[in-house]
């Protein structure tokens, strides 16, 4: 305990100034750059997190795209070797050229190509043979010195695999002595070779190189790739890195891989499959782009940072100076009391706990102010007390006289609107008049439908002036229920309602109409008007409103007829109210005939004590 209180006593000593300071060094600027170095620690984490997920993302791709290339390769392989009757065809000898173009352009001109709409990723298939009787051309060719001394039929001569897969350099296509790149998946046809087979059969399938570098410049955002065959030639890299001067020869990667040594961040096997044995992709992830990725994060989050501590500084130091300038006022006004200064503190003093402080001190300040000079203004208010008494009694004067005075005034006025032949002018002040006159003489709270008819196209009259020719009314009453008694104003609060809330926010002709009628032992009472109606949540927070003690605003006058129309009658009532946006409006009461023949008196009174 003795420990607590000394705590409280040191801090009680340290001045207010570097109170606050403490305050937001130790309880806001720290925690929140520990805050925020952790976040952006954090963020930093999975960023490495995520690239290394991204670089798994992108060499799994590229391994399962080159691999779908070269398997797509090797099913035409398994179809071509599977085709009977094209080997059948291509073990035959042909007597003449004519008797081979006839085979030709009976089957074998199409028997390959119709591969090459399906597997786009394939540039040419070519089938070579020893047999001399075809002749070369189209997917066709002969197996002859040239085809012996090229590097893939040397290759293919010394493996025993049934498909292989070999990259080399070799002529183009097109007759010219341009070099070009070749990745070729080879194979024997030899499924349906006998003893008595004559000819060597051999299907080349030459993949589409571009479509091989598509691959690889596709992930240069994540990877440098590179292709290395068996020999370790480099096959394909990213952006044709080591392909550049193909003229003078494959790289091998034993060559550049001190360069690489300690960056490689994937070295796979390109696949189980025998003819892919030896193969491997090699994966080097681009570092620059994701250092520069990781320092322009990294950049954001520091300047977030410093937005964040110097937004929340200068709020800070807002907060305090209202908090240490108005108490230092304070203090300075409180010295000057015991100077015997009762001078009010002239600032906003705010709501808070310091601005009801100096309010409080402003309050004593003007007490004592008021006590010390009370003997020499003892005089002054007893005079203050007699002007008081007097306009009181003026007042009294005032109230008893104003509804006369208000009746005589439009008297004048309707008198000076008649001598000036100001017609409509005068119509007008005279309903006004009656209007007034019926308000201050209505003393009880029921009146016949005639009178609040009567009533109600008074005040439908003056709106008319109002609104001109932009407004009508119509009136249909049976005259059999005029001398029944409702509560007065039931029917005007309703129209008020339709005018001020349904045709004064509408931009077409408005009309109001009032329908009071008798069927099936029911007075009904429709009030529709075509104006703005009412917005379907609303209607339905209207009709809740009507029975719940809450009030809204906009349905007080509502909400006041249906409260007086239940206390009347009770449930021999009913009342809606039906709506439609930009179309109108209709509210509807009914009241049960048997109950309005009964004597209300006594009922009368007992509602007078309710309201």
């Amino acid at each position: 305990m003795l420990v607590k209180r000394s705590l409280f006593s040191f801090i009680n000593d340290i001045p207010l100034n570097f109170k606050f300071l403490m305050i937001y060094v130790l309880c806001v600027l720290v925690p929140m750059l520990t805050i925020n170095i952790v976040f952006v620690n954090k963020i930093s984490q999975d960023m490495k997190s995520r690239e290394k997920e991204n670089l798994n993302i992108s060499i799994n791709r590229a391994q399962t795209d080159i691999t779908s290339i070269m398997e797509g390769c090797v099913d035409i392989t398994h179809s071509v070797s599977s085709d009977k009757y094209l080997y059948e065809k291509m073990e035959k000898s042909y007597r003449n050229d004519s008797q081979y173009y006839e085979v030709y352009n009976d089957l074998l001109r199409e028997r390959i190509n119709r591969y090459l709409p399906i597997y786009n990723n394939v540039s040419f298939i070519t089938l070579y043979t020893t047999n001399n009787t075809i002749d070369n051309g189209g997917n066709y060719s002969i197996i002859n010195k040239h085809i012996k001394k090229s590097p893939w039929y040397k290759y293919i001569s010394k493996s025993n695999n049934a498909v292989m897969l070999y990259s080399y350099m070799g002529k183009a296509y097109d007759g010219s002595k341009n070099r070009t790149q070749y990745l070729s998946i080879m194979r024997h046809l030899n499924e349906f070779a006998s003893s008595g087979d004559k000819y060597e059969q051999i299907l080349k399938i030459d993949i589409d190189m571009r479509k091989m570098y598509d691959i690889f410049d596709r992930e240069r955002d994540y990877l440098n790739l590179m292709l290395v065959d068996p020999k370790g030639n480099i096959i394909c890299s990213t952006d044709h890195q080591y392909e550049k001067y193909l003229s003078k020869g494959y790289i091998n990667f034993s060559k550049v891989y001190h360069n690489f040594k300690d960056k490689i961040d994937f070295n796979r096997s390109l696949g189980r499959a025998e003819y892919l044995d030896g193969w491997r992709i090699i994966g080097i992830a681009n570092h620059g782009k994701i250092l520069h990725e990781s320092e322009q994060s990294n950049s954001f989050n520091f300047i977030i940072i410093f937005g964040v501590t110097f937004i929340s500084s200068v709020l800070i130091y807002i907060i305090v100076m209202s908090y240490n300038y108005r108490l230092k006022k304070l203090l300075k006004h409180m010295k000057g009391v015991e100077n015997q200064k009762f001078e009010l503190i002239q600032m906003p003093e705010g709501k808070d706990e310091i601005g009801n402080l100096i309010l409080r001190f402003n309050m004593m300040t003007s007490r004592i102010n008021t006590l010390i000079n009370d003997v020499y203004k003892l005089q002054l208010k007893k005079k203050n007390l007699e002007i008081q008494r007097v306009q009181a009694e003026l007042r009294f004067l005032q109230s008893q006289i104003d509804p006369h005075f208000l009746f005589n005034t439009l008297n004048a006025v309707m008198a000076v609107c008649v001598r000036n032949n100001y017609t409509d002018l005068t119509e007008v002040i005279k309903y006004l008049s009656k209007i007034f006159r019926r308000l201050v003489s209505w003393k009880d709270d029921l009146v016949t439908v005639r009178e609040e008819i009567s009533f109600t196209e008074m005040y439908l009259k003056i709106e008319k002036f109002r609104f001109l020719e932009k407004f009508n009314y119509e009136i249909e009453v049976d005259e059999d229920i005029l001398d029944f008694r409702i509560p007065k104003m039931s029917i005007q609060t309703i129209v008020e309602n339709a005018c001020k809330h349904g045709i004064q926010n509408s931009t077409d002709i408005g009309i109001v109409k009032i329908r009071v009628t008798q069927k099936c032992d029911f007075l009904f009472v429709d009030v529709e008007d075509n104006g703005s109606g009412i917005e379907e949540e609303k209607l339905k927070e209207i009709l809740e409103s009507l029975l719940e003690e809450e009030e809204l605003y906009e349905s007080i006058g509502i909400r006041n007829v249906y409260k007086r129309l239940h206390l009347y009658y009770g449930g021999k009532v009913e009342f809606d109210i039906k709506s439609d946006t930009d179309k109108g409006t209709i509210v509807h009461f009914g009241i049960d005939m048997k109950v309005l023949n009964e004597d209300k008196s006594v009922k009368q009174e007992s509602v007078y004590k309710q309201l």
